[in-house]
């Protein structure tokens, strides 16, 4: 069986620049190995794989890492929307179409837009209200980031998890030299996940920011 697959650059209006996904915009007769194979051939952040909705939504949407599924992320909500409202799957787009997406983490709203001149966007609700979850040692954090605990900011909170609906372990670093020189420890990262947490960090400074995702590659931007 052939299935059809689109790739899109997301958050850019340049080619080949924002951030990449795939989308395989009728996934039916996939199953879960699959799809992470195929997102793992695709080697991209995150694939979605589109599928007819099964609680009376709009779609159902699966999103996948070269290493895992995850249940919710921001960019391939919208670049999925994208693709969908382009081909025509909504019909005609005007001035606001809502559709809804079915997730593992829940429901996620998006709204799309086209402009006068023709200029689609989009715009998502994510699934979860924002919540705090476990605070985790800084020293624990730097060794799994290659960093010194010194580069951790802790004035305004402790790394910590945070989501919406994909938790990450939000860190705040002392400056940009620190962000450039983060990279992944695979036994720190395997240490944090020994406490139940899953190890996806989020570090940010003033200037910058980049996601450290174990079992996936880097995805960065600023």
């Amino acid at each position: 069986m052939k299935y059809s697959y689109c790739i899109c650059d997301v958050f850019t209006d340049e080619r080949f620049g924002g951030n990449q996904l795939a989308v395989i915009p009728d996934a039916r007769g996939l199953d879960d190995r699959q799809m992470q194979q195929i997102a793992r051939e695709f080697n991209f952040s995150e694939s979605t794989f589109v599928f007819p909705a099964i609680e009376g939504q709009t779609r159902q949407v699966r999103i996948f890492t070269p290493a895992r599924e995850v249940p919710f992320a921001g960019h391939p909500n919208i670049g999925t929307a994208f693709v969908l409202a382009t081909s025509g799957e909504f019909g005609e787009i005007g001035q606001s179409t809502e559709v809804v997406f079915e997730e593992k983490a829940g429901l996620v709203d998006i709204s799309i837009r086209q402009s006068d001149q023709g200029i689609i966007s989009c715009e998502l609700k994510a699934p979860l209200a924002f919540s705090l979850g476990k605070q985790l040692p800084a020293q624990m954090v730097a060794e799994a980031t290659c960093l010194y605990a010194t580069e951790i900011v802790t004035d305004i909170h402790p790394p910590i998890i945070a989501s919406v609906g994909l938790p990450f372990v939000m860190v705040e670093l002392r400056d940009r030299s620190a962000l450039q020189t983060a990279g992944i420890n695979p036994v720190g990262f395997e240490r944090i996940a020994e406490l139940g947490v899953m190890p996806d960090i989020h570090l940010y400074g003033k200037r910058g920011r980049i996601h450290l995702i174990f079992g996936s590659r880097n995805q960065e931007s600023r």
